[in-house]
């Protein structure tokens, strides 16, 4: 496994990797940030990270790990934040979304291989030891990676998704909570057409579904990125992958967590969020935010940041 910095010069892409950390680096509370390829046995991951200019050694070092539909680029307003506090910062784009691994197998994209890329990634990028933040896809890989690597954390900070075991009960049992499902269910039936769907007439109901929540450059910069050929297909994948086999173990949770929820959350219910606590024995603690919709690191990365940093330096010595 190797890493290397990102030689080519900026795309034109607003929010790239690249440009994500050229706006970092000329913060005043950033020494340095770079973009980043990684390299692994299963293929090449895009990246950005920044080390603080007055670091806190009792934070350390995040991982910002990104859902569905964004990438890595979502996490700048937080990582900035966390740079402030002294908190160095490493986010990647997920496979499917990096150009360097886009396996054509739907079985390449089940949750334990997704688990396995934070492990690989992670080390090779010499982080053996880190703060887990992770929202929505980031978050479904959160969860199981703290409870199969809890040596691997300090703490854990899982934004919009609740624990697997609670969604699964709250599919089976509870109405609301299995309707907004509803497009996981229709990515399954019909990927091709609800990527057709979504990407004509320049993305402008991807654009929608993120509600107003994310400014309109970034989702532009998401929309003419997921338009790249065989991007957008191969991120669907992660739902046709839910089958309902993967066996990757997601309980006992025993690191320091917390869950970050919006109460306009389109995607999972209040219920589903507070079930959570019932699958973590290490510390816990649940953060709803009034008001606030599913797409939290473009417009809430305050909340996000106060969050990992609060946690942190609660649990500093453990």
């Amino acid at each position: 496994m190797t890493i290397s910095t990102t030689s080519q010069p900026y795309s034109g892409a607003p929010f790239d990797n690249a440009s994500v950390a050229a706006r970092l680096a000329e913060l005043p509370t950033t020494a340095d940030a770079e973009a980043l390829t990684v390299s692994t046995d299963q293929g090449e991951f895009t990246a950005f990270r920044a080390t603080p200019a007055h670091p806190d050694p009792d934070l350390g070092d995040a991982i910002l790990l990104h859902g569905w539909p964004e990438y890595a680029s979502c996490w700048e307003k937080t990582a900035a934040l966390l740079l402030e506090q002294g908190m160095g910062v490493f986010a990647y784009d997920q496979r499917g979304y990096s150009p360097g691994i886009r396996p054509d197998s739907v079985g390449e994209y089940t949750i334990a291989r997704l688990v396995a890329d934070l492990d690989e990634v992670s080390r090779a990028a010499g982080l053996e030891r880190f703060h887990l933040v992770g929202h929505d896809w980031g978050g479904l890989v959160a969860w199981p990676f703290a409870a199969n690597h809890p040596q691997r954390l300090h703490t854990c900070t899982v934004v919009s998704t609740p624990h697997p075991r609670a969604l699964g009960k709250q599919l089976k049992t509870d109405d609301d909570q299995y309707e907004r499902m509803g497009y996981m269910r229709s990515i399954q039936d019909h990927p091709e057409g609800v990527a057709r769907t979504l990407l004509r007439d320049d993305g402008k109901k991807l654009v929608d579904l993120y509600g107003g929540a994310v400014p309109e450059d970034l989702a532009a910069s998401y929309v003419a990125r997921f338009s790249e050929p065989g991007a957008f297909l191969s991120v669907l994948k992660y739902y046709q992958a839910m089958d309902g086999r993967d066996r990757t173990p997601s309980t006992p949770v025993t690191v320091p967590t917390s869950l970050v929820w919006g109460s306009e959350d389109i995607a999972f219910s209040r219920a589903t969020a507070e079930l959570s606590a019932r699958y973590v024995e290490g510390p816990y603690r649940f953060v709803p935010l009034e008001g606030a919709s599913h797409w939290l690191p473009e417009s809430h990365p305050n909340d996000i940041a106060t969050t990992v940093i609060s946690q942190a330096r609660e649990h500093a010595a453990n």
